[in-house]
């Protein structure tokens, strides 16, 4: 019987991989691993993963400097695992889990089906329109294959401020200093990085500890993919989700890579980086795709609850 081994770096999709029964793998960070995971918390040779021929898993560190922990405390020696079990290896978090037929058949079909849902997004981008509704499609595009509930997008005006330019199934007074629910540490990492950012281990807490209002909000997952020209950030996508059992995978980076990418190819560099700065609305848009101007584009930077009631009122 396989095995589906999911691995939770820090800031990155999950990356799900199939494991053959019975095995024996070294987990490090040297190429020479059987399974490489590329994390500055995970040693050269970090641990070793067992299967017995009677299928039984156990997990056994090999002397790694941050340690492999089970339950919050540090294994010694072979330990067996679960179907379903978490253990950490430094600060990436692994479940290991058994694959059946009915179960891999249903995730095949819902790959499938998003796929196709991120095709059709894919294809409205490609033969959509310019600035505001190009915006609204991108936006509406990626919380809609991310499966997320909510979501805005941010862009850079002539001055290089940051500005709310598009807000779904959410409004301009959620975005505002501690009301905001999300994660801004996310969007700032995604921008300085140029590079996205996920979060969706709801086994590692830690990144929570600093995000009281993400805790009191439920978030169980988000996303934050920034739009780059020439690896300079021109604008940033954020999503998020309360669903319990949502996890970004690579399938997930995959499908919103495609839309940003596509994106890009709608209009060049240079109407895209025109069209963003020239845009001085604030777009609202409806979970039925419809959308409406709200006024000027507030300020991210300085947005509290005095300046946005100045903005949209």
């Amino acid at each position: 019987m396989k095995a589906r081994l999911s691995i939770h770096v820090p800031d990155e999709a999950v990356h799900e991989r199939e494991l053959a029964t019975p095995a024996n793998l070294i987990i490090g960070r040297d190429p020479q691993c059987d399974l490489v995971i590329s994390h500055h918390s995970i040693s050269r040779r970090h641990l070793r993963l067992d299967c017995a021929p009677d299928g039984q898993w156990l997990v056994e560190d090999l002397g790694s400097k941050n340690g492999t922990r089970m339950d919050g405390r540090m294994i010694a020696g072979m330990q067996p695992l679960s179907d379903g079990a978490w253990f950490a290896a430094g600060d990436v978090y692994l479940r290991l889990e058994g694959i059946d037929s009915t179960t891999e058949g249903a995730r095949r079909s819902e790959a499938d089906r998003r796929r196709s849902s991120s095709m059709i997004w894919n294809q409205r981008l490609r033969h959509g329109g310019q600035g505001q509704r190009l915006i609204g499609d991108l936006l509406q595009g990626i919380v809609e294959t991310a499966d997320a509930e909510r979501g805005f997008l941010l862009s850079r005006d002539r001055e290089g401020e940051w500005r709310v330019r598009a807000c779904f199934a959410m409004q301009p007074e959620q975005l505002a200093g501690h009301a905001f629910s999300g994660s801004r540490s996310a969007i700032e990492r995604a921008i300085a990085a140029g590079r996205p950012v996920y979060l969706s281990d709801q086994r590692d807490r830690a990144w929570l500890q600093q995000q009281q209002s993400v805790m009191d909000a439920g978030i169980r997952a988000l996303l934050a993919i920034p739009l780059l020209q020439d690896g300079r950030a021109l604008g940033v996508v954020y999503a998020d989700t309360r669903e319990a059992e949502r996890a970004y995978t690579d399938l997930d980076a995959q499908l919103l890579d495609a839309l940003v990418e596509h994106a890009g190819h709608v209009m060049t560099a240079l109407e895209l980086e025109a069209g963003l700065a020239e845009m001085s609305a604030l777009l609202q848009i409806g979970s039925g795709g419809q959308s409406a101007e709200r006024g000027p584009a507030p300020s991210w930077s300085r947005l509290t609850g005095s300046q946005l009631r100045a903005v949209v009122s």
